[in-house]
């Protein structure tokens, strides 16, 4: 259930590609649940295919979910007779993407066109990733005004002191862990990609 939206009963998650994205969002769901008494418990019932995840709570109520690549044509898309209510990009934009003019206006058709009208009226979609450039995608709706935007660098700021440092999740990257990579990339001239990876 999301607030103000009810119970989802369908949602379509879109990543960069089937082959990548999709497929392990797949392999990870299945082995949460699968190594997870609570998950078990509470979800009931679940099947996999690699394009398609249907889960059954204890309660008896579905949700299914249809995975696509971020070039896929996604009109049309229903289950149970309905439109999607969520939808999830996750990473939308692979490496070889980046770089191609073409596939990021493609993919930007799917978001802002065929997407938006292949969703129920009453829709909610989340967007989580990490822009490459300012011709990404992603970049390009943060610095849009029209989304509600959430960032969550590694840490506050870097370079700094140890004593400075205030991290977003200290207990997996801490100060050691972000010194290393910043001299790492830094000594390799590549510090853009410290830039985009941990601090975007």
């Amino acid at each position: 259930r999301l607030p103000n939206y009810g119970t989802i009963g369908f949602a379509i998650y879109i990543s960069d590609s089937m082959e990548n994205g999709v497929k392990n969002m797949r392999d990870n769901l299945e082995n949460r649940i699968e190594n997870s008494p609570f998950l078990k418990k509470t979800i009931g019932k679940s099947s996999f295919t690699d394009s398609r995840w249907k889960f059954v709570n204890s309660e008896g109520e579905k949700f299914v979910v249809y995975g696509y690549g971020a070039k896929s044509g996604i009109r049309g898309t229903q289950a149970n007779n309905q439109r999607p209510q969520l939808a999830i990009l996750d990473d939308i934009v692979g490496d070889d993407d980046a770089r191609s003019p073409s596939a990021l206006a493609r993919i930007e058709t799917v978001i802002g066109n065929a997407m938006q009208y292949a969703m129920a009226p009453k829709h909610k979609i989340i967007w989580s990733g990490t822009p490459f450039h300012s011709g990404d995608p992603l970049y390009k709706a943060i610095e849009s005004g029209a989304w509600k935007v959430n960032a969550f660098p590694v840490c506050e700021k870097f370079p700094c002191t140890r004593e400075e440092f205030r991290g977003g999740w200290e207990d997996r990257f801490g100060y050691d862990f972000a010194l290393n990579e910043y001299e790492k990339l830094l000594g390799n001239g590549e510090i853009a990609a410290f830039n985009q990876g941990l601090m975007l």
